[in-house]
């Protein structure tokens, strides 16, 4: 149902907003009905000259049995489920609570354990590391010795060569000088020798 305002179609109204209407246009009605409920049923106050302090014998009796039976009852049917509810309900809070305090244990005891195994695990990390590392330092030293060693030896190689060399080079020239020698010598003189 759409509600037309000002030649416009609107939303239809909900439920509470025509609830509301309907209860703001009672309420006017309501307050003389209410008037002639309260003065009809009124009864006039009796006074009398004489205050009496002490109740009628006859019915305190019955009245005193009437309020115990009634505190029986009362007890049996009202007090005592509300207390029994209560009493159980402040168990089971107790009950959580343990269990929880219970869990909150076991889980600070289950993140020391992962915290220590942690430490475990990087302390050993950091051991094969160091381990590693110096195993790597130690094969980096082999391999310098090795190359150093191979080196030098490649180096007396070269060297003995060279000196090989040098030696053939100076009997070759010692051989040649004297060739020159003799071939200056025969040539200023004239003659071989």
């Amino acid at each position: 149902m759409h509600t037309q305002r000002n030649g416009q179609s609107t939303r239809p109204a909900s439920r509470r907003s025509v609830a509301r209407e309907v209860g703001i246009a009672a309420r006017p009605m309501l307050a003389p009905v209410l008037v002639v409920l309260l003065v009809g049923l009124a009864a006039p106050a009796y006074a009398s000259d004489k205050l009496n302090l002490f109740p009628n014998p006859e019915t305190f009796l019955a009245r005193i049995l009437l309020f115990l039976s009634l505190v029986f009852i009362t007890n049996a049917m009202i007090f005592k489920p509300i207390f029994a509810a209560l009493d159980d309900r402040t168990r089971r809070v107790a009950g959580a609570r343990q269990r929880a305090g219970e869990v909150e244990e076991e889980s600070d005891a289950l993140l020391q354990r992962y915290e220590s195994s942690i430490r475990e695990v990087r302390a050993e990390a950091d051991t094969d590391r160091k381990n590693h590392l110096g195993h790597a330092r130690e094969e980096q030293l082999r391999m310098a010795e090795a190359a150093r060693a191979q080196a030098e030896t490649k180096v007396k190689h070269a060297r003995s060569e060279l000196e090989a060399a040098l030696l053939g080079a100076r009997e070759g020239l010692n051989a040649a000088s004297r060739d020159i020698a003799r071939a200056v010598a025969t040539r200023v003189i004239g003659r071989d020798l």
